[in-house]
């Protein structure tokens, strides 16, 4: 059972990593980083559509669809808990991490930086490249 926690957490600051880049990129000038813009275009494009993916392939065990990151599952499952519960599916990296600090935030919270992001990334793929 250790190990099984242990790459839970790994999975968990996995995440960390994953996010700061992708919100990272923002902070990194064209100037410096000419593709900047088209390659955090799609890698956004990749990670919001595998969140689709994924809602849809767990579908048949969460009877309903949530977008829901690959690397959630496989955590949660190392934690114990089976794929129909609905923490597995119904989840929030950003909102669990926020929580572990202390700060409650609403799990629409994480939905609305990551459409934003979706956004913004958006905008600038197609006006400012």
């Amino acid at each position: 059972m250790k190990r099984r926690l242990f790459l839970a957490k790994i999975l968990f600051w996995l995440h960390l990593v994953i996010v700061l880049a992708w919100l990272g990129l923002f902070l990194v000038p064209t100037g410096i980083w000419q593709g900047r813009i088209s390659f955090h275009f799609h890698l956004t494009v990749f990670i919001v559509a595998q969140q689709f993916i994924w809602g849809l392939i767990i579908l048949p065990w969460t009877k309903r669809f949530h977008m829901a990151c690959i690397l959630t599952t496989p955590m949660h499952l190392l934690r114990g808990l089976k794929l129909s519960d609905p923490k597995t599916y119904d989840y929030s990296w950003f909102v669990e991490l926020a929580e572990r600090r202390g700060i409650k935030i609403p799990q629409k919270v994480a939905t609305i930086v990551t459409f934003s992001a979706l956004i913004l990334v958006t905008y600038q793929y197609f006006f400012l490249r």
